[in-house]
């Protein structure tokens, strides 16, 4: 087997396998119609863990270099077959989010026209900077129920979706910081840090989360988190890991953004405890409607502690919050109406 050596400062670790692997097929060292070796074989030769290994090849396969056939391995492309994967990868990519068949659209247009209705020219009035008391009092409710995470609506800040709160993120804590990562993760989030500016480290995980011996070794000033639906690798965080995020920040003095995207619709059942309820005093919490509304509601928001959002107020307050009233106004209904969990609830049934 070919011989990839991953650099300790080089990036994440399966970023660096994939570059490599995909230079060893370009250079003809795996020619067309051979067989790259097994994800297991990539993890035990580089010390790496199973799901970094898994992730490197996803993104071969993803842009047309290789093609995984179920129980005979992943195989090399000719350039002719390549090309036509490349393309169909990148018109899926193009391709708008889907809104699932069950979702209560006559609801939501009856509150938005109860809304247009109620509210009049209110809906044309810029947004406070915040956002809507409506929205935030909705998503304070809200996370009172579902997350156990105790928050005042002072506390929250309405934003256009999750790049936009990364974004504000950096600004917050400085781009001196350094962000750590999970390994893998959404390329997003790392490509919107570096984006504003901050340096990020990769951490690697295992079944439980970030492991524990990363996590031992990392100086980060931040650490972003998706406790409950990590994407690629779809790992939920252990009880036991997410304490150890907590202690982690608490021991440093060093900040957690705790990324809620998607947890709704991963978790089974109950109550979600969040990395925010164990230590609320040193972290940011962070969700969207994205997916769990619709992909036209490009709304988010965060939940700063008290002492990020007085700094927010005094270094970043002259932002206008992005989000049309109207908007808001509706999200905050759907919320309060018992709609928005009654539709998370059918969905969960659904995938079962």
């Amino acid at each position: 087997m070919t011989r990839f050596v991953l650099e300790k400062n080089g990036g994440p670790a399966y970023r660096q396998l994939y570059v490599q692997l995909k230079d060893a097929i370009a250079a003809g060292v795996y020619p067309p119609g051979s067989r790259l070796p097994s994800k297991r074989a990539l993890a035990a030769d580089l010390g790496v863990s199973v799901i970094t290994a898994e992730h490197a090849l996803a993104l071969l396969a993803d842009e047309g270099w290789v093609e995984p056939r179920e129980r005979s391995g992943v195989f090399v492309l000719g350039r002719g077959a390549a090309a036509p994967m490349r393309r169909a990868a990148l018109e899926e990519m193009s391709l708008p989010a889907s809104v699932p068949e069950d979702f209560p659209f006559n609801t939501l247009a009856r509150i938005m026209r109860r809304t247009l209705s109620e509210k009049g020219e209110r809906i044309l009035a810029k947004s406070p900077p915040l956002g809507t008391l409506e929205l935030r009092g909705a998503i304070r409710r809200y996370l009172a129920r579902s997350r156990a995470l105790d928050a005042d609506e002072e506390q929250i800040l309405i934003g256009s979706g999750a790049e936009a709160l990364y974004s504000l993120v950096v600004q917050l804590l400085g781009r001196d910081t350094v962000f750590a990562l999970e390994d893998p993760c959404w390329e997003k989030i790392r490509r919107a840090y570096e984006a504003n500016g901050a340096r990020c480290a990769a951490l690697e995980m295992d079944g439980e989360g970030i492991s524990q011996h990363a996590l031992d070794g990392c100086s980060a000033g931040a650490l972003h988190v998706t406790p409950y639906h990590s994407y690629p690798s779809g790992i939920t965080a252990s009880a036991e890991r997410r304490a150890a995020y907590a202690a982690w920040a608490a021991a440093r003095g060093a900040w957690l953004i705790e990324d809620d995207y998607d947890a709704e619709l991963a978790v089974e059942r109950g109550r979600i405890e969040t990395v925010a309820a164990l230590l609320p005093e040193r972290t940011l919490y962070l969700s969207t409607f994205s997916k769990t509304v619709a992909p036209s509601f490009r709304t988010g928001y965060l939940v700063l502690p008290s002492a990020l959002m007085e700094r927010y107020r005094a270094e970043l307050g002259f932002y206008s919050c992005s989000v049309p009233v109207y908007d808001q106004y509706v999200l905050a209904e759907f919320i309060d109406s018992g709609e928005f969990e009654r539709s998370l609830s059918r969905r969960k049934k659904k995938k079962k």
